[in-house]
Order: structure tokens, then C-alpha cells, then sequence
């Protein structure tokens, strides 16, 4: 057997997740049994420390609501915590795709779209998304949420 290192690891599954995402994303929407819709979990992992991604992220949670091929929930974790953020979420602006917003614009069009949030607990906690200082409209959510609800669900990790 032969040694993978992480890096590897991490290459092999992106590629891997990211084909399932696309071939996910752009099913057509009646190919979910009948009667019922699609359900969508965009999982951001980063923030300040990566803005294209973290905007990219919310681009595609936006494009499944857009094309309407289901519910929504954006879960944020790891660096991603920081979207939860009142006044960091206003400061992550992708150079790529600046046209489109920061994340905290890019989310509120997302909310009045019917988007729903969560956030780890523990990373929201060390981003300093707690009490006054986190969305409101973001639940804390943690991996039991998750696992729970990503049997029944097109999982994307950005």
C-alpha cells in the first residue's frame, strides 16, 4: 500500500466531490422522486482567509435557488464561520467575483430567497460569531445537523 499525504488526500476527494456537486447541480430538477424537491447543502469552509472561495460558495448555493432546483441551507464551518460574523461578512469580498457582493450582501439576497444558515458551534465561537455579534438569521448548527441531514441531500464542500 502506498503512502497518500494529505495534500493528495485533499486534491483526490476536491475532484471527487467536485464532479458529484457539478453532476448534482445540474440535474434537472424532476429527476428527484415525484413530488419531491431536491434539497441543497452548500458547506463553506472558508472566509477572510480565502474570499473566492467563500464567495464562490454562495455563488452556488444562489444558482440552485436561482434555476430552482430546491431548497437551500448554507452550513459554515472551519474559516467559514466568519460569513456569521456581523461586520467580517461585510469585509469578505472576492477579487473574482466583486461584481456580485461581499458574503454579507451575497447572504441577505440569499435569505430573501429562502436560503436558510447554520454554523458550527465551536467555529463560530472562535470566529466570534456569538450573542449580538452573529446574523440572527444564522442557527448554530452542529455535526449531528449535519449528518443527519446530508443523507437526504446534494452536499457541496467549498
Amino acid at each position: 500500500m502506498t503512502d497518500i499525504t494529505r495534500e493528495d488526500f485533499i486534491k483526490t476527494m476536491g475532484v471527487g466531490l467536485g464532479a458529484a456537486v457539478l453532476g448534482g447541480m445540474t440535474a434537472i430538477p424532476g429527476q428527484a422522486a415525484q413530488g419531491e424537491a431536491k434539497k441543497y447543502i452548500v458547506t463553506v469552509t472558508s472566509g477572510g482567509n480565502n474570499p473566492n472561495r467563500a464567495i464562490l460558495a454562495l455563488l452556488m448555493a444562489w444558482t440552485a435557488l436561482d434555476k430552482g432546483y430546491g431548497s437551500v441551507h448554507v452550513w459554515m464551518t472551519l474559516e467559514g464561520a466568519e460569513l456569521a460574523v456581523k461586520g467580517k461578512a461585510e469585509r469578505i469580498e472576492s477579487p473574482i467575483f466583486k461584481k456580485f457582493g461581499s458574503a454579507a450582501e451575497l447572504m441577505q439576497k440569499l435569505k430573501g430567497k429562502g436560503a436558510t444558515f447554520g454554523v458550527c458551534p465551536p467555529c463560530a465561537e472562535y470566529a466570534g460569531a456569538v450573542g449580538a455579534e452573529k446574523f440572527d438569521f444564522i442557527e448554530k448548527q452542529g455535526a449531528d445537523w449535519l449528518m443527519k441531514n446530508a443523507a437526504e441531500a446534494v452536499v457541496a464542500w467549498m
